[in-house]
């Protein structure tokens, strides 16, 4: 088996990684793997509009909820790495979105949403956490490739997973602008389903 996007991206740090998390990573060749979960998910309503805009360009989850029922289906396509989240409401709602991952430089990745937007993500481990933060977004058409600042959009986006057995952990992903604060949250305990 090759090596897995992540532990390409972390290097040595890989090994820091609690089994769990290596796991949740540990896919390559066009292998697949499934999580599931529960997850509340936030922001506030006054930045419905933005966050529309942005889930009709393919990222993020529109709808606010406690206790959202997760699937995470996950594909190792050569140098990417293929989310496809969806989240299902208590009131019978589902929302999706998917997301492609792909190496960029040690300690940092690339996660393309839809019709060219992406963001650099910088990668590392601390006290065996995965953590990411947000190094920038872009638009990209062809060879042509646009930087965003994270405060002309929601902000600076910063994700944590950390083990809570050895079958479950704990996501935390949320977007904090300079101005507004905590604009965008989504977290929640997740196990292979």
């Amino acid at each position: 088996m090759s090596v897995s996007l992540m532990q390409k991206v972390l290097g040595d740090d890989w090994q820091q990684l609690p089994e769990v998390i290596q796991r949740h990573y540990r896919i390559s060749d066009c292998q697949q793997s499934r999580l599931t979960g529960t997850m509340e998910i936030g922001y506030p309503i006054y930045l419905f509009p933005l966050i529309w805009l942005i889930h009709l360009f393919g990222g993020l989850l529109l709808w606010r909820g406690q206790a959202a029922q997760a699937e995470v289906d996950k594909t190792a396509d050569g140098e990417l790495l293929q989310w496809h989240r969806t989240m299902t409401y208590a009131d019978g709602k589902t929302d999706c979105f998917s997301s492609r991952m792909s190496y960029a430089a040690d300690h940092e990745l690339v996660e393309l949403i839809g019709f060219g937007f992406g963001l650099r993500l910088h990668v590392s481990v601390e006290n065996g956490e995965l953590l990411y933060r947000s190094n920038g977004h872009f638009w990209q058409c062809g060879s042509l490739r646009l930087n965003i600042p994270d405060y002309l959009l929601l902000g600076s986006a910063s994700i944590s997973e950390r083990a809570v057995s050895e079958d479950e952990f704990y996501l935390d992903f949320s977007i904090r602008h300079p101005w507004w604060g905590v604009s965008y949250y989504y977290r929640g305990n997740f196990r292979y389903g």
